[in-house]
């Protein structure tokens, strides 16, 4: 062993009165233990939420959409030019509705699609209620929480107005009658409330011109402008990471915020660490003067010191990821801690553990630690041989 190692080792963990543990180094090596594994359990719930909206998100949205700029945007020309490529693609609207029933009305966004029974099939785990033999005539899908606001089931009529196409020849805004097919539960707020689904015979009854305000929803090879078959002069490209730009950007901050203060209970713990050392210095005041009149430089002196810290950060983040990340993975196999009831879909906490996470935490603690031995390996390295053996305590 190194001798540099074997002396951090030695002067850390214990006092030389009847070697007697340093409990003031193994509470550091508790602290920055905690402080890592509440780190750990944290980005692992932040990354489980985060999964779990992004998604509901894509499943929720197209992930590329063409949407018409100007009124010669021709949609059945521009679907054929796609075809010719590869790329499927089918018409795709939303409008502003209001949606009226018993328990009041709500101004919702309504997501007009092809067929209403194919896009339900997509949210086949999440729909919570559905007509077993869908009736004749216009339908609706909607969320959980918009169907609780206004106290509808499935098989209930509800009455779609659409308050944009008022006009002053017709001062009444066009009015349907449609029954509630599906209820989805998504857990996502915006979804769950403010969506519903028609599709396009029923847009077609209610809305006047729909055809001039659709788009097409792309599936097929690549990810951004889909060539010289769109104009992009005709059409503009929407995304769905476009679409939730605020979302996303927010759950990055929320995930950056949280490391920042919880990486303050490592630092607390490697200022302990500080204290530590520094009183092992002055407890070996006498020790050190020995060896520096035997020829230790102040490099090996500094050097046993800055290991003393590496030895604290390296204890301290092993034992602190190692329990993060079992007890995530624990979670993520059986899910064992309930999760807060109507948050999600799923009734067990959602984490995610990510080995990104672990390597940050792990340079991030060491570092602090290093950092924290840092005065205290100066300080012994300052020691004057001949002030040092004379010392008395």
């Amino acid at each position: 062993m190194n001798s540099s190692w074997f002396l951090a080792r030695r002067l850390l963990l214990w006092r030389h009165e009847g070697r007697k543990l340093n409990w003031s180094a193994l509470l550091s090596v508790t602290g920055i233990a905690v402080g890592s594994a509440v780190l750990i359990l944290s980005l692992s719930i932040l990354n489980g939420f985060e999964t779990q909206v992004l998604d509901s998100i894509r499943r929720f949205e197209n992930e590329r959409v063409l949407l018409p700029k100007t009124s010669q945007a021709d949609a059945t020309a521009t679907a054929a030019s796609l075809a010719a490529i590869g790329i499927q693609s089918q018409p795709y609207a939303e409008r502003k509705l209001v949606i009226q029933a018993a328990g009041g009305y709500r101004l919702v966004t309504a997501r007009i699609v092809p067929d209403l029974a194919a896009q339900m099939e997509r949210f086949e785990d999440v729909i919570r209620g559905t007509l077993s033999y869908p009736p004749y005539g216009p339908g609706v899908a909607l969320g959980s929480l918009l169907a609780d606001h206004l106290a509808l089931l499935p098989g209930d009529e509800v009455h779609l107005m659409s308050p944009l196409d008022i006009s002053l020849a017709n001062p009444r805004p066009p009015q349907l009658s449609a029954t509630v097919r599906t209820i989805y539960d998504f857990g996502v707020l915006d979804f769950d409330e403010a969506y519903i689904f028609i599709d396009f015979q029923t847009g077609e009854q209610l809305i006047p011109n729909l055809s001039a305000i659709s788009g097409l929803s792309l599936t097929g090879p690549g990810e951004g402008w889909p060539g010289d078959a769109v104009s992009p002069e005709e059409w503009d490209l929407r995304t769905w990471e476009m679409e939730h730009t605020d979302l996303l950007t927010a759950m990055k901050m929320e995930k950056l915020g949280s490391a920042v203060v919880l990486f303050l209970i490592v630092l607390v713990a490697s200022f302990n660490a500080t204290s530590t050392m520094v009183m092992s210095v002055m407890e070996k005041y006498r020790e050190i003067g020995i060896l520096r009149s035997m020829g230790a430089n102040r490099r090996f002196l500094k050097r046993i010191f800055l290991n003393q810290g590496l030895l604290i950060g390296l204890a301290g983040v092993g034992l602190g990821v190692g329990l993060g990340a079992m007890v995530s993975g624990a979670q993520m196999i059986y899910g064992f801690i309930p999760g807060p009831d109507g948050l999600t879909m799923e009734s067990s906490l959602p984490m995610q553990l990510r080995v990104l996470d672990m390597v940050m935490v792990t340079v991030g603690a060491v570092a602090m630690s290093l950092a924290a031995a840092w005065y205290p390996a100066r300080y012994a390295a300052s020691i004057e041989p001949g002030q040092a053996v004379n010392y008395q305590k």
